[in-house]
């Protein structure tokens, strides 16, 4: 399963609260792997979503500065887990619910402490995150998928790997529990459905 989150993204919680209930829920195994979504249209979105101008390049700027900082922290907290670097995005999307968009590493920090990272790993790892390309398989990811804004979620049937569904703004956990039963049924057909 894939989950494209907006790094600032409020509309998302709901999103990977489905999704990560899923995981702990099901009796399936559930591979899950959250990916950033990072372009012109998720800063749109983020701006719309907080009655901002989009057109105001200076904002978008900013917002783009916050989304790539948060996406980077996510990726560093990575190596040292999924699940704290999934508690690490989630915290850090607090500090953009006021719509006040400038990223603050202090409160960063007191999250990496908080969740138990390493912060001198995490301090490493994401000095040398910044340095490459990261950011760049999540987009590339998404653009094979066929994801454009977040969140979106991408469900695979590993015994099947033709046979995905895309769902969407998955928000309603009750829906996407009955997909992925449906698709992990052995009759599902084996092809990619855009609902």
């Amino acid at each position: 399963m894939f989950l494209f989150v907006n790094p600032l993204g409020a509309q998302c919680r709901q999103a990977e609260a489905a999704v990560f209930r899923l995981q702990q829920e099901s009796r399936q195994k559930v591979d899950l792997h959250v990916a950033m979504l990072l372009n012109f249209q998720v800063i749109t979105d983020i701006l719309t979503h907080h009655h901002q101008d989009p057109k105001d390049l200076n904002l978008r700027n900013l917002v783009n500065d916050a989304a790539y900082q948060v996406a980077l922290d996510f990726k560093a907290a990575q190596l040292q887990g999924n699940q704290k670097a999934r508690q690490l995005l989630l915290g850090e999307q607090e500090m953009f619910n006021d719509g006040n968009f400038t990223y603050d590493p202090a409160f960063a920090m007191a999250l990496v402490s908080g969740y138990h990272l390493n912060q001198a790993a995490f301090l490493d790892d994401r000095q040398r995150l910044a340095t490459t390309r990261c950011l760049d398989s999540d987009q590339h990811m998404a653009q094979e998928m066929g994801v454009t804004q977040a969140p979106d979620v991408v469900v695979f049937d590993t015994a099947s790997l033709d046979a995905g569904v895309k769902l969407g703004n998955t928000r309603n956990y009750q829906r996407l529990k009955a997909v992925c039963e449906k698709l992990a049924e052995p009759t599902s057909p084996s092809m990619l459905h855009v609902l």
